[in-house]
């Protein structure tokens, strides 16, 4: 009687516990988060970060404003129309907040003769062909968002079957991922909750464990959000899929629970829930440390978006396992699950026989290594801005025809001369107009914008052919001349500007590579290089950030991974299969992308850690729960029967966790954003070959004998 008393007031108290936890945690999310993407355009990397610093100190001794390219298309740029109606625009555009500054062929040369003759308007303003012009549109704000809609409305309104407009620049460009990552967040996370509630129903068949499992699962995320917020880490470019990879966690935990519960109960109808929790409680633990392993490993990365996501992480992954056994538990006591067959019956085809899985092993291994030797070398993690968008989409064709025309994509270099003699004289003149040659011959460079070509503009000017060059500085540095020479001659006229716009299209090689190649060119002419900075280079330093934490960054793990195995199991041959099946699926994932050619952009590129995480985290309970199964059988680990009864009863969860996850993630297909798409179907693919390599190669390896010698 006392005992049955203490048990109910146990389980109210556990209620009340979970129900304050969940409401407190909902309210402090309604209130503190902001969901919506903060990127600009220096999300690339954090403020103490040296990459970072020497791309500011250009831009502080360069003061320069982002550029809101518009190119406009027609038959020939020569029409009277066609130049009315860039007037028209340029004049409409001007008048948008946020934009103080427009040059076009109506706005800047004093026609278009004039524009075609000098160095400056002919590169910055004149298409290819002459059947296009731009418009560059001077921004001076960080709100894109009712900038970019004010300018959309008015090409709208202003173009049609003779006119077509297209938009590029960077401003554009961080608004629409923006866009397509909130999007994305909204309907796609929403699907992938609603397609795993509609598994969990199907295999569980309990309402309440599946409403307890999305309450679990959704306060694991807005706590993690709110944690986030409190620590002044905005929803980021890689932090806005944080809460459907926490959601995916909590859910590992909660199936394992369920279905460890299950199986107790079938073995005993009076079995106590505190016990089942008591089993499977410390391989999640050992599980979840696995994942904060991963997580934290890239919280040193000195690329922001894989920092901020290396902190969320590791604070979801807590918040997973906490949510998981304190506020889930308290629905699992009221709960009545009744399975379905049919994941039992997939679950029973493990343990496999010996030989066939010997012969998946081997099939594993020779594939892995193959399919990796030939793949990973050929992984594009530097891919094109073109990439992060459909084909069919108008920021791709406004990228496109922008970067056929000039370059999409600014490059900034800063060159003196050895001796840090001031470049105001005239030979200097000739040798950075030879410079600006060679360096706009590249097939990588579109168009290049110098000191000479801005003083080439002032000698347009009759008076400008006879004032002395300094005289000349001062006077285009004036508010009325745009200041325009500030941004290309540091105030002690030392050091230069030379602002390269890159092709993205047909790039074949990484951009640090180009960067390399190109920095050979200065000295050739009498320069060196004192900084380098841009977009350009922000993107090709951060695409190495990524190349390092999926080539270093795994194999750290792998072996951080093989200690923690050896910890749980005490016996080096379930380490090392462990490290085996996590350096497979690694080399079969990446060495796929490889071979199919599809990039490894910043957004997709998480996916690798949360497929090894999805493997470990079958391989670890699998490994407890041997290792209870070798106690309670009086036989050691190594031994086939231990691994037979834990694969009787572990199989099932990670099926079931497998099933649940590769269906959520599957609706990102649908996604219109093409990085969503390869990191929802990256996992998808990751965790069907984790489920196999965890329940049919891995309990092989770890009880392989020595063959003895007669």
């Amino acid at each position: 009687m006392g005992e049955s008393v203490i048990k109910t007031l146990y389980g109210r108290f556990l209620f009340f516990l979970s129900t304050v936890l969940v409401i407190v945690t909902l309210g402090l999310f309604l209130t503190k988060v902001d969901l919506t993407p903060q990127i600009k355009p220096d999300f690339f990397f954090s403020s103490d970060s040296e990459i970072y610093k020497q791309d500011r100190a250009i831009q502080d001794k360069f003061p320069f404003q982002q550029q809101l390219l518009l190119n406009v298309t027609t038959d020939t740029i020569t029409d009277p129309n066609y130049q009315e109606k860039i007037r028209t625009l340029s004049n409409r555009i001007l008048g948008v907040q946020g934009i103080n500054y427009v040059n076009s062929i109506t706005h800047g040369p004093d026609d278009l003769e004039a524009a075609r003759e000098n160095p400056l308007w002919q590169r910055l303003l004149i298409g290819n062909g002459e059947k296009s012009s731009f418009i560059v549109a001077f921004v001076q704000t960080e709100d894109y968002t009712s900038m970019i809609k004010a300018v959309e409305d008015i090409v709208q309104e202003e173009q049609n079957q003779w006119f077509k407009i297209k938009i590029s620049g960077l401003p554009y460009i961080v608004e629409q991922i923006k866009r397509n990552l909130t999007e994305d967040m909204k309907n796609f996370t929403l699907g992938a909750v609603g397609l795993s509630a509609l598994v969990l129903l199907c295999v569980f068949r309990s309402f309440t464990v599946v409403g307890g499992a999305l309450i679990s699962c959704i306060t694991a995320a807005m706590m993690t959000l709110v944690i986030q917020s409190f620590m002044g880490i905005p929803i980021g470019i890689l932090t806005a899929n944080l809460g459907t990879i926490v959601f995916v966690l909590t859910l590992s935990h909660i199936i394992f629970l369920v279905a460890n519960w299950c199986n107790a109960y079938k073995k005993s109808p009076e079995a106590k829930l505190t016990e089942t929790i008591s089993h499977t409680f410390p391989a999640s633990c050992w599980a979840a440390l696995t994942t904060f392993l991963g997580f934290a490993s890239l919280i040193y990365v000195e690329a922001k978006p894989l920092n901020q996501l290396g902190v969320g992480g590791s604070i979801g992954t807590a918040c997973a396992l906490l949510c998981a056994y304190t506020v889930f538990p308290a629905f699992l006591r009221l709960a009545k699950v009744s399975p379905s067959k049919f994941t039992y019956s997939l679950a029973k085809n493990f343990p496999l026989p010996k030989k066939i899985a010997l012969g998946l092993t081997l099939i594993v291994l020779i594939g892995a290594g193959a399919v990796g030797f030939i793949g990973v070398p050929k992984i594009n993690a530097d891919p094109s801005l073109l990439t992060y968008f459909k084909e069919d989409s108008k920021l791709y064709d406004g990228i496109y025809h922008v970067d056929d025309n000039g370059g999409s994509n600014p490059l900034l270099f800063v060159i003196q001369k050895p001796n840090r003699t001031e470049l105001t004289e005239g030979p200097v003149y000739n040798d950075m107009w030879d410079l600006q040659t060679a360096l706009a011959e590249r097939e990588e460079v579109g168009s290049v914008i110098s000191l000479p070509v801005i003083m080439a503009e002032g000698d347009e000017h009759w008076l400008g052919q006879f004032l002395p060059w300094n005289m000349l500085l001062d006077i285009l540095s004036k508010p009325e001349y745009g200041e325009v020479a500030k941004s290309f001659i540091s105030p002690d006229r030392t050091q230069a500007l030379f602002m390269l716009r890159m092709n993205e299209y047909g790039r074949d090689k990484d951009r640090l590579t180009i960067i390399e190649e190109l920095k050979e060119i200065p000295p050739q002419y009498g320069f060196e290089i004192a900084n380098v900075g841009g977009t350009y280079y922000l993107q090709g330093e951060l695409a190495a950030s990524v190349a390092k934490s999926m080539t270093t960054g795994i194999m750290s793990l792998i072996v951080l991974f093989g200690v923690i195995a050896f910890i749980v199991a005490r016996r080096l041959l379930v380490s090392a299969g462990v490290m085996i099946c996590a350096l497979s699926i690694s080399g079969i994932v990446l060495g796929t992308l490889g071979l199919l050619s599809i990039p490894v952009d910043i957004i997709s590129s998480p996916a690798m850690n949360i497929c090894l995480g999805l493997i470990v985290d079958d391989m670890i309970h699998l490994t407890v729960t041997a290792r209870r199964e070798a106690k309670e059988q009086g036989v050691q680990l190594r031994q086939w029967k231990a691994w037979e009864g834990a694969l009787n009863t572990q199989s099932w969860p990670a099926i079931i966790s497998t099933l649940t996850i590769m269906i959520g993630f599957s609706v990102f297909a649908l996604s219109d954003f093409p990085p969503s798409q390869r990191f929802g179907l990256e996992i998808v693919y990751g965790a069907g070959l984790a489920v196999i390599l965890a329940l049919g190669v891995f309990p092989f390896i770890a009880t392989l004998k020595k063959t003895s010698k007669k």
